[in-house]
């Protein structure tokens, strides 16, 4: 590998590591408990400090240009003034009037050294010290730093460390070099001054930075306390309004679900699940949100397949879905019980009855304009497909759900639901639609009637570069005993390529009925409470 290669690789690493590490950080800010807490704050913080910066270093760069131009247009016009002054005189070489002219100048403000020459570059008069003049007059005719109004200027360092700025004008009559003025300026007062700016600049932006942190400290520090209280009080809540809750049955990632009774005042009694926001979320706005959109969009669906949505809301600071109660195990229970796989006749009724469910959620139309909603579950797995011991099978927990209508919650790169069961087109970044929800159903019921995943990776970052391209393996492999039509309805439903999967869950269903005519399967909901029942106990009610 030559030099070339080496540095090229090498450089190619250090910007990957480089920006690695970035994402990393700002991921890791980004999901900080601070940023969930006061993440508003922050934001309104860092758009009022980066204007105020921005405000200050523009008129920090327009005092420091005022400053400059107002140092360099003085010294320009003294030397239009002496030169327009002295121009007969060095004609004549008057010398007594030239010192006249140079004892006029003198007056100027920071002048320490004046010298007017003739057209032979000699002095003719001057004033100030004659160290000056062995330092200066070398350097008339160099090229100057800058010109204005046809003087030049040349900023140097004496040999005493003496900060000046030299004018140069040349002196003409009737177009024609007579001679030439030099005055300079002592620049230390100019430097002083912007040494002061720079001094209060960074005062005032290092004060401004210093009282942003302090406020975003207070504000956050504030909501701390009012979520810690807030934790505190929700922990002993009892009762959200008419819910009464009995016990904790399950708890997720942002909220916890409560076996609760619905008490109405007249002594009506339903027994429902009680879905809250858990104490430490209750106080961000944005995960309120997430939930509360979850319970409006599950309230939509009205299905016998689907987990009914009571009512949802926030009462005393509780943001709370409550929703149907469903008494049984969710699939993954089922699947952990039953190790060998669920038998195939409980295991079709179960995917014909989760088909339904789907076909009406993705096929549901907006109640007011007609349009097709589009409904996208985009979290099928088995914890969110529930059997009651009472044979019904529905599919819950539409929280990461997405309508057509809707905008999406979810930056770009970054995915939602549970990853093992995420369609291909989720990771490679295509358009997704409802045909994700046939994909992770597939994968559901395979592992159904395997008792297996269909595939099993070490890490996340595996499973994102293999699931849009790993083999599955035919059900059949896992399970013989499974038909050659049910292996094919299973195998359609995880086809890499949306175009040649099923188009819908009602294409699904119909197959499912064509397969148990033929094979003259009669099982209903009765037996699928049977053999929960005989696999399960049910747990006892209060």
């Amino acid at each position: 590998m030559s030099v070339a290669d080496v540095a090229t690789l090498t450089l190619v690493k250090l910007k990957e590591y480089t920006s690695t590490t970035f994402v990393k950080a700002t991921r890791g800010i980004s999901r900080s408990e601070f940023m969930r807490r006061s993440r508003k704050a922050f934001l309104v913080c860092l758009v009022v400090g980066v204007a105020a910066h921005a405000a200050g270093f523009l008129f920090y760069r327009s005092t420091v240009t005022q400053a400059h131009d107002s140092f360099y247009q003085h010294g320009v016009a003294t030397t239009r003034s002496l030169a327009q002054e002295c121009r007969p005189f060095v004609l004549e070489k008057d010398v007594l009037m030239l010192k006249v002219a140079l004892r006029s100048a003198e007056k100027a403000d920071g002048l320490v050294y004046a010298a007017i020459l003739d057209h032979k570059n000699q002095v003719l008069t001057r004033t100030g010290p004659e160290e000056l003049t062995r330092t200066l007059l070398p350097l008339n005719g160099q090229v100057a730093t800058g010109s204005l109004d046809g003087t030049e200027f040349m900023d140097l360092i004496t040999p005493d460390a003496q900060p000046l700025t030299l004018f140069s004008l040349p002196v003409t009559y009737s177009n024609i070099d007579i001679g030439k003025v030099m005055l300079a300026f002592s620049a230390e007062p100019l430097q002083q001054a912007l040494s002061r700016l720079r001094a209060t600049y960074l005062t005032v932006t290092t004060a401004v930075t210093l009282l942003l942190i302090g406020l975003l400290l207070g504000l956050d520090r504030r909501q701390k306390k009012r979520s810690k209280d807030l934790i505190q009080r929700l922990g002993t809540v009892a009762t959200i309004g008419p819910y009464h809750l009995i016990s904790k049955v399950a708890a997720g990632g942002m909220a916890e679900l409560y076996l609760a009774d619905y008490i109405r005042e007249d002594g009506f009694r339903r027994r429902v699940a009680v879905k809250r926001i858990l104490p430490h979320f209750a106080a961000h706005e944005d995960f309120v949100h997430m939930f509360i959109r979850e319970a409006r969009l599950a309230a939509l669906l009205q299905h016998p397949n689907i987990v009914q949505v009571f009512g949802y809301g926030k009462i005393a600071d509780v943001s709370f879905i409550a929703m149907e109660y469903v008494d049984g195990k969710n699939l993954g229970e089922i699947i952990s019980g039953m190790k060998a796989g669920v038998p195939i006749e409980p295991a079709v009724f179960v995917f014909s009855e989760i088909c339904k469910g789907l076909e009406y959620s993705h096929t549901k139309a907006d109640d007011q304009t007609g349009a097709r909603l589009n409904i996208v579950h985009r979290d099928i797995s088995p914890q969110n497909i529930l059997v009651s011991y009472q044979g019904e099978v529905k599919i819950s927990d539409f929280g990461i759900s997405k309508a057509r209508s809707e905008p999406s919650l979810t930056q770009a790169g970054v995915l939602k639901g549970k990853l093992m069961y995420l369609a291909p087109e989720q990771l490679t970044g295509e358009d997704a639609d409802h045909r994700l929800d046939i994909y992770a159903l597939g994968l559901v019921f395979y592992e159904v009637l395997t008792g297996q995943a269909a595939y099993r990776f070490d890490s996340e970052i595996e499973a994102i570069r293999s699931i849009p391209s790993v083999r599955i393996e035919p059900l059949k492999v896992r399970n013989p005993r499974v038909p050659d039509e049910l292996d094919r309805i299973v195998m359609k439903c995880l086809e890499k390529n949306v175009a040649t999967r099923y188009q819908s869950a009602g294409g699904i269903y119909a197959d499912l009925a064509a397969f148990k005519r033929a094979h003259q399967i009669a099982f209903d909901a009765a037996d699928l409470a049977a053999v929960l029942k005989q696999h399960f106990k049910p747990a006892a009610q209060g």
